[in-house]
């Protein structure tokens, strides 16, 4: 498998199609992306699209935010998903430390993301850990508004 790394600077049908089959991998209960989405997706200069491509297929993906607070300029990496056939391969390694070098020549000081726990994302958990992502003692609070 040749993995290679695009950031998305279109919306297109065929990233809109590789999304409606990756993100329910992650999390099937969600309500999948419209078009108009994907399109304020990539016309917003805070976030990074990013496909994984083995030749012409897409075969993962992750969104990268870079947003400022008072103490830091911060990266989030949001879901990322690498395809059930192409995982083991290298694919999500490649997506996280591309995420990485884009927020870090944005001038992040500091990368979060959120995994999911339990069997199922042992092997990413992994991964964020071998990249030096570590586990934080804290509470995710959300509203939905």
């Amino acid at each position: 498998m040749t993995v290679r790394i695009e950031e998305v600077t279109e919306a297109s049908a065929e990233v809109q199609e590789a999304l409606k089959r990756l993100l329910p991998q992650l999390n099937p209960t969600l309500e999948l992306p419209r078009f108009e989405r994907l399109q304020r997706i990539v016309d917003d200069p805070a976030v990074t699209l990013l496909v994984a491509r083995d030749g012409d297929e897409i075969v993962g993906t992750t969104t990268l935010i870079v947003y400022s607070t008072p103490f830091w300029i911060k990266a989030r990496l949001d879901e990322v998903v690498v395809d059930a056939g192409a995982r083991g391969h290298g694919v999500g390694e490649a997506l996280v430390r591309a995420s990485l070098d884009i927020a870090r020549k944005k001038g992040a000081q500091v990368a979060e993301l959120q995994s999911g726990r339990g069997p199922v994302r042992a092997a990413a958990h992994r991964l964020y850990k071998r990249i030096g992502f570590e586990v934080r003692d804290s509470d995710i609070f959300r509203i939905i508004l």
